[in-house]
């Protein structure tokens, strides 16, 4: 699937399933899913090549270009600009207390998990003429405080965890995760 922006603007969501983003004399904001989403999505993707045409793990192994492959988006950009940021870390806790409630995640997962996308599993290629890319674009302070303060306001986030978030802001990888991590231990 192609996501096409010619002299216009495009903010969304990015989508593993979406192979072509290309952008000419435009703009294209996305922003990647929260790590407990990535998490599902790879353990989904190494299930799908658990199962596939139902033969041993062994023999599977051996075919191993016929196995389904986790599908890396191609960004073409011309006299454009594309963003892909972070969520922000209202999004990533709310996320990620729903999956470990819920039963999907537990903790020790999570850890694990994030030892595995640490090592760049998930990656885009991209080719930009006359234009610009940014691949690990954080959220701004200001989009940062709106999203905990509404979150506070709508009380999906107690006051402990949006002061130990607050300490994430503008944080990256292993600072902005242990954040969340801390966040979600002090509101249980």
């Amino acid at each position: 699937m192609i996501q096409a922006t010619v002299f216009s603007g495009h903010d969304g969501r990015l989508r593993f399933e979406k192979s072509i983003y290309l952008t000419v004399f435009g703009g294209c904001e996305l922003t990647c899913p929260t790590l407990a989403r990535q998490i599902l999505s790879g353990r989904r993707t190494v299930q799908a090549q658990e199962t596939y045409d139902g033969k041993p793990l062994a023999s599977k192994l051996l075919e191993s270009e016929s196995r389904p492959k986790h599908r890396k988006p191609f960004f073409l950009t011309i006299f454009g600009s594309v963003d892909i940021k972070s969520p922000t870390l209202a999004a990533e806790f709310i996320d990620l207390r729903e999956m470990l409630e819920s039963g999907l995640l537990t903790l020790a997962d999570w850890d694990r998990a994030l030892v595995d996308l640490g090592r760049g599993d998930w990656s885009v290629a991209s080719l930009t003429l006359f234009g610009g890319f940014d691949e690990c674009k954080l959220p701004s302070e200001d989009e940062e405080i709106d999203s905990l303060a509404l979150q506070r306001h709508l009380g999906t986030i107690p006051e402990g965890a949006t002061e130990v978030l607050q300490h994430g802001i503008g944080q990256r990888d292993v600072e902005r995760r242990s954040a969340i991590r801390r966040a979600v231990l002090t509101a249980a």
